[in-house]
């Protein structure tokens, strides 16, 4: 799953502390702290910073997986930034977080998390206390968390796949087949850090699967104007206009247009296609934009080239090792088993290690077979010994003797 960064506003407050709470708060805070720090270097706040209720992106968090997971990482320590710049220095720090239950709040399922800012600092050009007293009287109260991670992904709640993968038809926005607006759960979520400036971010990845459907005359134009709205963004990139002024002053739907004159057989579709694709459009299938993604920077003329004289190589050193496998176990066995049949299944198998294994083992048979050298006997050296001395108890006798 594509990571993709959402910001999303949280409420804080001061809280104040007595003596009893200030030394659990101080053993979390110097957990992250190299030289121990006393509550007078520190000034703490805390806020509900997510929560399983539906939000501005049409997202909500998985209790499960994602809250439980801010929980952690808020215990550990995510940085505080400004504006969500992470090439800044972070200027405070989480020291706790909690999960909060559906009981314990208005009806969802909530993370609180808890952060601490050092007195008197400059950093990035900025005193904390200036920050601090905007904070404490009520000038900031609107923050950010930022999350993203290597395991996020986004469950369409229609369905259940991942709603940026190609075989979900649904968009969140959307109603979906049974008549319900889609919405996606955020599945396995991380936080990255949190920030006190909010600067609203529209989920990037939606409008991409947005504009492919468009293009590929998938979305009504009731659909377009529902999502262009609720994201705030021109799905079309204002490349062309979907509706266009009639000289009556009406609007008409003009890709309505397009497909009754192709139905009615009044307008060719490779025309179309010629005219479209002259000024940049691109037109390719769901089959075709996977194939491109899973290809990456191979896929061009070139690399599909590289890519098949790789396999080709492949194939050949496949059919080599089956080839030199048949040849090992005539060795070590003698050609009194189905080689043929002993062939398929090693195609059938095609498997680089095992060929080799296979290999390996009748090549040690074969050694144990063909030992070189000739090799005695306990019984041939008894029949030798038996010999020498019978001759030694009856001599030679000559014939002309006699």
């Amino acid at each position: 799953m594509t990571d993709v960064k959402i910001h999303v506003p949280i409420r804080v407050t001061a809280e104040p502390l007595n003596d009893t709470q200030w030394e659990d708060v101080l053993r979390k805070i110097n957990r992250q702290s190299i030289d121990p720090l006393t509550k007078d270097d520190v000034f703490t706040f805390s806020g509900i910073c997510s929560n399983d209720r539906m939000d501005a992106y049409l997202t909500r968090m998985d209790p499960v997986t994602t809250l439980r997971n801010y929980v952690e990482d808020l215990q550990n320590g995510v940085p505080l930034q400004e504006g969500h710049d992470i090439f800044k220095n972070p200027y405070g720090r989480s020291y706790d977080g909690e999960y909060l239950a559906s009981s314990e709040t208005e009806n969802s399922n909530s993370v609180r998390g808890h952060w601490y800012l050092l007195r008197n600092l400059t950093i990035n050009g900025a005193s904390t206390d200036d920050t601090i007293r905007a904070i404490r009287g009520g000038i900031i109260k609107d923050m950010s968390v930022g999350f993203g991670g290597n395991e996020i992904w986004y469950r369409c709640s229609s369905c259940g796949r991942d709603i940026f993968d190609w075989d979900c038809p649904h968009l969140p926005g959307i109603d979906d087949e049974n008549g319900r607006q889609t919405f996606s759960w955020i599945v396995d979520g991380r936080l990255r850090e949190v920030s006190t400036v909010y600067n609203g971010a529209t989920p990037g990845a939606y409008i991409d699967k947005a504009r492919a459907f468009i293009q590929q005359g998938e979305m009504s134009r009731d659909n377009i104007v529902k999502l262009e709205r609720e994201y705030q963004v021109r799905l079309d990139d204002g490349k062309r206009s979907i509706f266009m002024p009639t000289k009556e002053g009406k609007s008409v739907d003009l890709i309505e247009q397009i497909r009754t004159s192709l139905r009615e057989g009044k307008l060719e579709k490779s025309r179309v296609y010629d005219i479209l694709t002259a000024e940049g459009e691109t037109f390719r299938q769901p089959d075709d934009v996977q194939i491109r993604n899973e290809l990456g920077d191979q896929a061009s003329v070139d690399g599909i080239k590289q890519l098949k004289s790789e396999a080709e190589m492949g194939r050949s050193y496949v059919a080599d090792l089956i080839d030199k496998a048949v040849a090992t176990r005539v060795k070590a066995q003698g050609d009194g088993f189905n080689s043929e049949k002993y062939k398929e299944m090693l195609v059938r198998v095609n498997d680089i290690e095992f060929l080799k294994d296979e290999i390996e083992s009748y090549e040690n048979q074969a050694k144990e077979r063909f030992t070189t050298g000739r090799q005695t006997e306990k019984e041939d050296l008894e029949k030798e010994d038996l010999q020498e001395t019978r001759m030694d108890e009856e001599p030679e006798q000559n014939i002309f003797d006699k």
